[in-house]
């Protein structure tokens, strides 16, 4: 046949025509850096040292190995939706006390709790009196550290003051927070990072990674650091004292204008830590926690398991929430700034509807199924709103079709006909 009854080169029906990737086409999933859990948090056997630009991960579909005698380290799964009040409280005055018994209270562990030191540790913590030897693999075996947890009316010393342990606000197996009476007889929200059968000098380093970015990131909508200090062999951070987290006011759908309140300094938050090169990758209810003054004020938390992009645009997590994980964590294992936006997005969804955007109390492969489908951008579509069709193009499966910045989403946001008639919380 002549080459000139060939298509031209491009073209369908030439060998070297492809089509087009429609914006949602569905995610490839071989190789999810996690292993299936059940909507629990986990820290993948992958490399934790980021990969140098120029270096292509992994390809879907390659199988990653795992040493049998290695299992999965994971965090605890996040406790059933407490009671939510219908309309949150008038603002100008504190929340109304939760009839509900703490949902945390009950994950508080016994006050001793064995500490397993890193070998190259023992100069610096020496092995509590009567602990009883770590049984290790290697000629080296490692004594157990025996620590006392804070019960309520404990007294923690640091250099700047003295702190009076009130109540447990909350737990999980890598932190604690408890209400304190601190210097000059304020009250701090006291941040403990817990052990959880890790190596101390792992433990030092979280807390002084959290405790380096905390101070660095000064701003209105990210929590407040006052001091940090050990005791014990146990680390600290004492922070503002917030009135409760955003989990609290979701179950119902909020106003519009309270939705946009909180969105608008949530995006704030999130471009100040983007420009910072910080992505959060946490982004969750309980870790945006609000005080209420003549209106909510956002207050981004928790940093343990933030990342420093360092120039790179992606970089692999250490620890993944299964059911906040965004697209891209399934495709290749990475995470970006684009991936706070995912999260937000799915938080903004869950305050106008009341209900989370995909079903997170199922086992590990239908959380995958409904990532990779898109079906949290699918029912923010059904809304048939403005705000649906902003939110929608938040929770893009493939980050070329999202918004690329919270700025840029903020300027959509504010042409929005309901942010322009805004009443309940002018501009001031």
């Amino acid at each position: 046949m002549s080459d000139s009854r060939r298509p031209p080169e491009g073209q369908p029906g030439h060998a070297s025509h492809t089509q087009p990737t429609p914006p949602d086409a569905p995610i490839p999933t071989g190789t999810a850096p996690i292993a299936p859990v059940n909507a629990g948090l986990q820290r993948p056997k992958t490399p934790t040292s980021p990969s140098p630009p120029g270096i292509v991960p992994t390809p879907p579909g390659t199988a990653r190995s795992r040493t049998p005698t290695q299992p999965p380290v994971r965090r605890a799964t996040q406790p059933a939706q407490p009671a939510v009040r219908p309309h949150g409280p008038p603002y100008g005055q504190p929340p109304a006390a939760a009839a509900s018994p703490n949902p945390y209270q009950s994950q508080i562990v016994p006050p001793s709790y064995p500490y397993a030191p890193h070998p190259q540790a023992h100069a610096h913590v020496p092995p509590a009196a009567g602990s009883a030897p770590r049984a290790v693999s290697g000629a080296f075996a490692a004594p157990r550290i025996t620590v006392q947890y804070p019960q309520v009316g404990t007294t923690l010393a640091s250099p700047r003051g003295s702190y009076v342990v009130r109540n447990v606000i909350g737990a999980g197996e890598f932190g604690a927070v408890y209400e304190c009476i601190g210097p000059f007889d304020q009250i701090y929200a006291l941040k403990m990072v817990r052990p959880a059968n890790r190596p101390y000098n792992e433990v030092q380093a979280e807390w002084a990674r959290e405790v380096q970015r905390l101070f660095s990131l000064r701003h209105p909508n990210v929590v407040y650091i006052y001091d940090s200090f050990e005791q014990g062999h146990l680390y600290y951070l004492a922070l503002e004292r917030c009135d409760h987290a955003l989990k609290a006011m979701l179950g119902t759908p909020m106003s519009e204008g309270l939705v946009l309140e909180i969105t608008r300094q949530l995006l704030a938050a999130v471009q100040f830590l983007h420009d910072n090169d910080v992505v959060h990758d946490d982004l969750h209810a309980g870790n945006v926690l609000i005080t209420h003054t003549d209106r909510p004020t956002v207050k981004i938390s928790d940093f343990g398991i933030s990342h420093e992009l360092r120039g790179m645009t992606a970089i692999r997590p250490n620890i993944v929430h299964h059911a906040i994980m965004a697209p891209e964590i399934l495709a290749t294992g990475y995470t970006s700034k684009q991936s706070d936006l995912y999260q937000v997005g799915l938080l903004i969804y869950w305050m106008v509807t009341g209900k989370p955007a995909m079903e997170t109390e199922v086992p590990y492969q239908e959380l995958v199924r409904q990532v990779s489908d898109g079906e949290p951008r699918r029912r923010a579509e059904t809304l048939g709103t403005p705000l649906g069709a902003l939110i929608a193009k938040m929770l893009r499966r493939r980050e070329a079709f999202r918004y690329t910045s919270a700025r840029e989403v903020w300027a959509d946001l504010r042409e929005l006909p309901a942010w322009k008639a805004r009443e309940l919380f002018p501009a001031k």
